[in-house]
């Protein structure tokens, strides 16, 4: 690995404040125990210079069950510097191999270290499909990956991730012609879409879980959205998915475990998505999201299994070009357009006052397993704002940050 090392003057607040010096033109001072940093022109002294950039709070958590602790240190992009803001830092360039895409440098105690592009990242054993990976800086000025989002010996901070998928994306035809599509495979392997750095991310809190679609710049849930109780991202592998008889969690309840609703109408996971930094599909989004999909098919059997299950009943058909399992033919998605209507008289439980809730339905998207051949990207059928069923859950869409 090529790195190159600038030094810069380092000491603590209390010290730099005693001694009050005065920097050379461009000579950079740096504040330990605040990360604050200030640039000298040669002529002002310390006391009177303004800092260039802001702390870097300490004591952050990463809990793993949609929670933070403290401030969101470990996704502060302060300190982390790209050739290129338009692309993402990092690639894939195997089935489990990350190398960086451009040079980049990393602030690494109170250093910059910088990586030339093409430079591996040190990746351990192949954890187990569906799982996010991080990708960390460590003391050394190397990249290594790991399970943990936290803590990891002689790491500093995490400059980005991935998810390990349970298999690969469907591909495109190149005529357009998109009766061709048959979905993905079950071939274990880094979903390219997933890959995400400090300053090329989702606007989601936890980027766990999410893939960009390029044509929507949108990052969407790769699996059907969980309840909100499971230990881990809200789009997440091998769990029952969030609908009927496995209801979103009310979020605003003060107890544990947290009450949850009795159905999975759209309005409470809608609130449950909201709470996580995300919003519902929409017909015209969704059908882009779910290109490369089998079309005019569903999964049969009786219910849509785990979520990501490619095993089960082929379900690799059902995979995206972007990486999304299970996005048509096995489990509906409730959409946010909706249809309002003044006589109304339905739903009025989803009102929570005396007046009539007068949104009378609302769009759910792609089908389920028994819906045969009208399953598909396109499908948009509309249910009644007060349904709940075990074939309607939903699907995260959050917006894509580019930081300069």
């Amino acid at each position: 690995m090529a790195t190159n090392k600038i030094a810069i003057r380092t000491d603590t607040a209390a010290n730099w404040t005693s001694a009050n010096p005065v920097l050379e033109t461009g000579e950079q001072g740096h504040e330990t125990d605040t990360g604050r940093r200030k640039i000298g022109d040669g002529s002002t002294a310390w006391n009177s210079l303004d800092y260039s950039t802001p702390g870097l709070a300490a004591n952050n958590t990463f809990t793993g069950d949609n929670t933070f602790t403290g401030s969101l240190n470990i996704y502060n992009p302060q300190g982390f510097f790209k050739t290129d803001s338009d692309k993402v830092a990092f690639k894939k360039t195997a089935a489990y191999e990350v190398q960086t895409s451009q040079l980049i440098r990393v602030v690494v105690n109170d250093v910059i270290v910088e990586i030339a592009e093409d430079t591996a990242v040190t990746m351990g054993s192949t954890p187990s499909v569906g799982s996010d990976m991080a990708i960390w800086i460590m003391d050394d000025g190397s990249l290594q990956v790991s399970a943990n989002f936290s803590t990891l010996t002689n790491g500093v901070r995490v400059v980005g991730g991935f998810h390990h998928a349970p298999g690969g994306n469907a591909t495109l035809d190149p005529d357009g012609d998109w009766s061709n599509h048959t979905g993905g495979d079950t071939t274990p392997q880094i979903n390219e879409y997933s890959i995400w750095d400090l300053k090329w991310r989702p606007s989601a809190r936890d980027p766990r879980g999410l893939a960009l679609v390029p044509g929507l710049q949108e990052w969407w849930g790769i699996y059907p959205m969980q309840n909100g109780i499971e230990a881990g991202p809200l789009h997440m592998y091998g769990v029952d998915p969030c609908r009927d008889g496995n209801a979103p969690y009310k979020i605003w309840a003060d107890n544990s475990p947290p009450d949850r609703y009795t159905d999975a109408t759209p309005m409470n996971i809608f609130e449950l998505l909201a709470s996580q930094g995300f919003r519902p599909p929409q017909p015209w989004n969704f059908q882009l999201a779910a290109l490369g999909t089998t079309e005019q098919t569903s999964v049969g059997g009786s219910g849509p299994g785990n979520t990501g299950d490619v095993g089960d009943r082929d379900r690799d058909r059902f995979t995206s070009a972007w990486g999304l399992f299970d996005i048509t033919g096995v489990i509906r998605t409730w959409g946010s357009d909706s249809l309002p209507d003044n006589t109304q008289t339905g739903g009025v439980t989803q009102g929570r006052s005396n007046d009539i809730f007068r949104i009378s339905r609302f769009a759910a998207l792609g089908g389920y397993w028994n819906l045969g051949s009208s399953s598909g990207s396109r499908c948009v059928l509309a249910s009644t704002s007060s349904v709940s069923g075990t074939d309607l859950g939903g699907r995260g869409v959050c917006s894509h940050c580019i930081i300069p």
